[in-house]
């Protein structure tokens, strides 16, 4: 009998694997180290790949940029990581249509920068882009950032993909069109599915052009219900924000120091961007501040490197800081109950000597919570704020955490009647369970 790892190496080549210590360390998955890290340079070999892991029931955990690897359960085994990272290409650019089909181990900072040689982009901004997040990876863990109050999520963003399933069979769905309703809408399924109906390996994009020209009101606040009048009046009125988001005080006070503005200390603050042409964002900022001013309520308006590092900071604040206790949540509440996570936040801190540094999505009620302190605390804030985020008909996702946490809180938390829909979708795509076993939802 051939020995599967071996036909692996047979298929990629020795040049193409890991499989010795300490390499191997850096692909740990919850503590659980594969025997080999594969790398594909093909879609043909990554389907040899899968159907000798189909055969043999390898579990097998696909990895793309690892910026997100610790997104999910333990999984049950571990028998080689699929690196994707040499399926790299662009393979066509219709600049006309504002249209790109691209391979997923791409980097998507490396996609923007071919997109941007023709004044377009790609419309998400998640975190991790700067190490090496890739467009596979986004897509699989459905991750955005602030200006998806203006563009949606990368689900909205997809039209078209290629996926090597569990049995190494190449599938695709959708099309190089944005309007296609024909049959159903295969790429949606793989949205946000952390790799575990299959391996994509192929996207096709809708594009937006680079907007000319950007700004960005910051205006401080000492009562949150102050500051919701102010967000339902801009979301109400004829102002076209590309990102509306609340920074607690303590995110605020990091950001705003490392950038030498001069806020004051122990308020909120609003972040308001503006993308369009030059003069209908300084008309649209203008608007925004005379609401602000109306509310008693002054900010400072910032452009260029400041902007950009602003919202940077905004995007990747959570896994910037190295705190070896750090929890991350990700809520979803409806937008009106925004202020009244953050009021629980506020009181969570102070109640368990916590430091908790939030933002919001104002315009569509996600927040990320960053949470550092003792492990008991923790868990308590953790199943805490899924609690209320739960009675208010929201959800909440823990998005890192180190293991002790993880073992005694839910990181995906109860979906209900949609589980049983989830699982025989799993069964239909991957009846052996070798995709990411036991990490999604339910243990899916």
């Amino acid at each position: 009998m051939n020995d599967p790892l071996k036909e692996i190496i047979n298929i990629v080549g020795d040049d193409n694997i890991i499989s010795q210590s300490p390499e191997l360390e850096t692909y740990t998955v919850e503590g659980k180290k594969p025997n080999m890290v594969v790398f594909p340079k093909t879609v043909d070999e990554t389907s040899e790949i899968m159907k000798v892991a189909s055969r043999e029931s390898l579990g097998i955990v696909p990895w793309g940029g690892g910026t997100k690897i610790g997104l999910g359960r333990e999984p049950q085994k571990v028998d080689f990581v699929l690196c994707t990272k040499m399926l790299n290409q662009v393979v066509e650019h219709e600049a006309s249509d504002l249209v790109a089909i691209t391979q997923c181990g791409i980097p998507l900072k490396d996609f923007q920068t071919v997109l941007g040689e023709k004044n377009q982009f790609l419309a998400i901004d998640p975190p991790h882009v700067e190490n090496g997040a890739t467009v596979g990876g986004i897509i699989s863990t459905n991750d955005s950032g602030p200006r998806r109050l203006r563009y949606g999520t990368i689900r909205e963003l997809l039209i078209g993909v290629k996926v090597v399933r569990s049995d190494g069979a190449v599938v695709k769905g959708g099309a190089k069109v944005v309007k296609n309703v024909a049959g159903y809408d295969l790429p949606k399924l793989y949205v946000g599915s952390l790799g575990t109906l299959g391996i994509i390996v192929e996207a096709t994009f809708r594009l937006y052009p680079i907007p000319e020209f950007s700004q960005t009101l910051l205006a401080g606040f000492s009562k949150l219900e102050q500051l919701r009048e102010t967000v339902d009046k801009i979301s109400n009125s004829s102002l076209v924000p590309t990102c509306l988001e609340v920074l607690n005080p303590s995110l605020k006070e990091i950001l705003s120091d490392g950038l030498g503005l001069s806020l004051k200390r122990g308020e909120y603050a609003l972040a308001i961007r503006m993308e369009n042409v030059e003069r209908a964002v300084r008309d649209q900022i203008s608007r925004v501040k005379d609401i602000c001013s109306e509310r008693g309520v002054e900010g400072i308006v910032i452009e260029s490197s400041s902007e950009k590092a602003l919202w940077g900071g905004i995007r990747e604040f959570p896994w910037k800081s190295s705190q070896n206790n750090k929890t991350v949540c990700k809520a979803s509440v409806v937008i009106t109950d925004v202020t009244r996570v953050l009021g629980f936040l506020e009181d969570l801190s102070n109640r368990l000597a916590l430091k908790i540094l939030a933002s919001a999505r104002a315009g569509n009620g996600i927040l990320i919570v960053s949470m550092d302190g003792e492990i008991s605390s923790l868990v308590e804030a953790a199943n805490s704020l899924r609690n209320l985020v739960v009675s208010l008909g929201g959800n909440l996702i823990v998005q890192y955490a180190p293991p002790v946490v993880k073992s005694q809180t839910d990181v995906w938390g109860e979906i209900g009647a949609s589980l049983t829909a989830m699982k025989r979708l799993k069964s239909h795509f991957d009846p052996r369970g070798i995709l990411n076993p036991g990490r999604f939802v339910g243990g899916i």
